[in-house]
């Protein structure tokens, strides 16, 4: 219950904010001179035909630094902006006695499919965001499939988790030369085997397998 008071009070403080802006907006500050020269278009000849490219497409159009969720106590990430409704994004998370204060070490892979749920942001800053995450967790007691010595179908495997998610982001354009601006975003989660268990069982609920992530987003050029 106090997530959900947590996040009814931001929702309120957002509400309440007036202020204008443009998702992904290119800023007014001019490219610094590397980045200018990573978006040039380039042509090489193949065939005797001249072939345009950017050699830019590769670049991560996003950052993000996440506190909890599904991957980790502590994740970084880089990720992409498709079709105009679609964010891909790479994470690396990490769960260790000096993160989250556990006695076994936890990396966890992910991807997250996020993905825009309206076409304009409420309240000009507000993106309405879900999707679903597949994570991969290494760690010395995760397995793929179910060890020998364990009864069929005793556990559900651990190591791979699909986990959907819905949330949403405050964005606030910035006028910078490598930055066009940053977010701030929430998130709930749940992993497969937690509703799987909430779907099964008489005592986990559906309230109690959603976990709560707060992150910040950086957006590049």
């Amino acid at each position: 219950m106090r997530l959900i008071y947590l996040t009814a009070l931001l929702l309120a403080m957002l509400f309440n904010s007036g202020a204008k802006a443009q998702f992904y907006s290119e800023g007014t500050y001019q490219r610094a001179g590397i980045f200018d020269r990573m978006y040039q278009p380039r042509k090489t000849v193949i065939s005797g035909d001249t072939v345009h490219y950017r050699s830019r497409w590769f670049f991560p159009k996003h950052a993000k630094i996440q506190y909890a969720g599904s991957v980790g106590f502590l994740s970084v990430g880089v990720g992409y902006h498709l079709w105009d409704i679609y964010e891909p994004t790479f994470s690396y998370g990490l769960l260790n006695e000096f993160l989250g204060g556990s006695n076994v070490t936890v990396h966890t892979f992910s991807l997250k499919n996020s993905f825009f749920l309206t076409q304009r942001p409420w309240f000009n800053h507000f993106w309405p965001k879900a999707g679903l995450m597949i994570n991969r967790g290494n760690t010395n007691n995760t397995f793929r499939k179910l060890p020998p010595h364990y009864p069929e179908s005793y556990y559900f495997q651990n190591k791979i988790h699909a986990a959907p998610f819905w949330g949403g982001e405050w964005y606030q354009p910035l006028k910078d030369k490598h930055l066009t601006g940053w977010g701030f975003y929430f998130e709930f989660s749940a992993l497969d085997a937690y509703l799987l268990e909430a779907i099964r069982t008489e005592y986990v609920t559906m309230l109690d397998v959603w976990s709560l992530a707060f992150g910040i987003t950086f957006y590049f050029h």
